[in-house]
C-alpha cells in the first residue's frame, strides 16, 4: 500500500461520492499520467478525477483526499529510493478481489499514460522514442490490465500475486525514469499546488 494513502479510506470517499471506480484505478492513473511526463495543477487534477470516476466536482475534504493520490503518486516516483508502492486493496479482501484490483490499477495506468501522451503528443514531444523494453513491457501491462479474478483459483495464486504486482511496480517506475529524463541542470516541475 502506498504511504500516507488508505485504500479503504478511498474506498468509503468513492462510495460517498457515488463513484464505482476502484481506488486502485484512480492511483494507477495518476502514476501512469505521471509516467509519461504529464503534470497537472490542483485544479487540473480534480477534473481529471471527476471524468475517471463519473462524478461532480468533489467538495474541498474530497478534493484534498482526491489530490493526495497525486501527490503520492508524483513524490513516490520522484523518490531517489523508488518508493512507489501500487494502491491496493489488503489481504484481508480474497484473493480473487485482489487479483482484480491489480487489473484496474493496471487499466488506469494505461489510461493515464494514454492521456498524458496524448497532451505530450499535442505539445510536440512525440513518444516514438520509447526503448523496446519499455513498449514491450506496456504490452505486458495491456495483457496483466484483462486479468480475471479465477486466475488466481490454484494455489500458486498469492505468489503469483506478488510477483505479478512487483512486476508492473518496476515497469511502472523504469517508464517514469526513462520518460522524464531531464537534461543536466534542468529540473521537471512538480506542480504540487
Amino acid at each position: 500500500m502506498s504511504d500516507n494513502l488508505d485504500h479503504d479510506e478511498l474506498a468509503n470517499l468513492f462510495l460517498s461520492m457515488g463513484a464505482l471506480q476502484p481506488p486502485a484505478e484512480l492511483h494507477g492513473y495518476a502514476v501512469g499520467f505521471l509516467a509519461v511526463g504529464g503534470r497537472v495543477e490542483r485544479e487540473a487534477w480534480l477534473k481529471h478525477c471527476a471524468q475517471l470516476l463519473d462524478v461532480e466536482s468533489p467538495n474541498p475534504e474530497q478534493s484534498e483526499q482526491l489530490f493526495a493520490v497525486y501527490k503520492n503518486a508524483l513524490a513516490a516516483l520522484s523518490s531517489e529510493h523508488l518508493d512507489l508502492q501500487l494502491l491496493l486493496p489488503g489481504d484481508e479482501l480474497d484473493l480473487s478481489q485482489r487479483i482484480v484490483s491489480l487489473g484496474q490499477w493496471v487499466q488506469g495506468f494505461l489510461t493515464g499514460f494514454a492521456m498524458a501522451g496524448k497532451q505530450r503528443k499535442v505539445q510536440g514531444s512525440d513518444l516514438d522514442g520509447l526503448s523496446e523494453d519499455s513498449r514491450e513491457a506496456l504490452s505486458d501491462l495491456a495483457a496483466i490490465a484483462q486479468i480475471s479474478a479465477d486466475e488466481g483459483e490454484h494455489e500458486e495464486g498469492e505468489q503469483d500475486l506478488v510477483e505479478i504486482s512487483e512486476y508492473v511496480r518496476v515497469v511502472a517506475m523504469g517508464i517514469f525514469l526513462e520518460c522524464n529524463r531531464e537534461a543536466p541542470g534542468k529540473q521537471a516541475p512538480a506542480r504540487l499546488h
